[in-house]
């Protein structure tokens, strides 16, 4: 029989799957309280959220979200760490905290894009610009072509007019 705790739990739950565009099943095994609120607040000030679940409840909550496969992410005691918008924050979080933390905190499996795929993932994400730096290299790929038109076109002009005023001076020259 459920009780209002926990289906209270797997509605919150339930709402945090279906919003996040990255969820991060960890082990925090071996962390000390100290470690553990180190870490949240790093994923906090990331604008990430973590959460310690119960297992069948967090598979039970993914399911409810249409998620199912989301509910693989956790194996054994398990931190979830959901992340909403950019999927590269979130993993550049975790990275630098598992640099600098030098603990057993380790990303085991991540759901994103519809798949699970293993921890290993975050390190790689990690390693890419954010998707404000991406979109802005993207411009400069589409901006540069037309800039190198403009100044080809612009040297061209120019060139065209010096041959002009030089032709223009050189016949003065000779009508004097």
């Amino acid at each position: 029989m459920a009780t209002p705790k926990k289906e209270a739990n797997v509605a919150e739950l339930k709402d945090l799957v279906a919003r996040a565009t990255i969820v991060v099943g960890a082990e925090y095994r071996g962390l000390t309280v100290k470690e553990m609120t180190t870490l949240r607040r790093v994923l906090r000030d990331a604008g990430v959220e973590a959460r310690v679940v119960k297992n069948r409840l967090f598979q039970l909550a993914a399911s409810q979200a249409g998620l199912a496969d989301a509910g693989q992410v956790v194996e054994g005691p398990s931190l979830v760490v959901f992340g909403f918008g950019d999927i590269v924050a979130p993993s550049k979080a975790i990275a630098d905290y598992v640099k600098t933390a030098r603990n057993s905190f380790a990303p085991k499996k991540v759901f994103m894009d519809g798949s699970v795929v293993p921890g290993s993932i975050v390190g790689e994400l990690a390693s890419l610009p954010s998707r404000e730096a991406l979109i802005g290299q993207l411009a400069g790929a589409f901006v540069q072509p037309v800039q190198q038109f403009v100044n080809l076109t612009t040297d061209s002009i120019q060139s065209f007019a010096r041959l002009v005023d030089a032709r223009a001076n050189q016949l003065e020259e000779t009508a004097a």
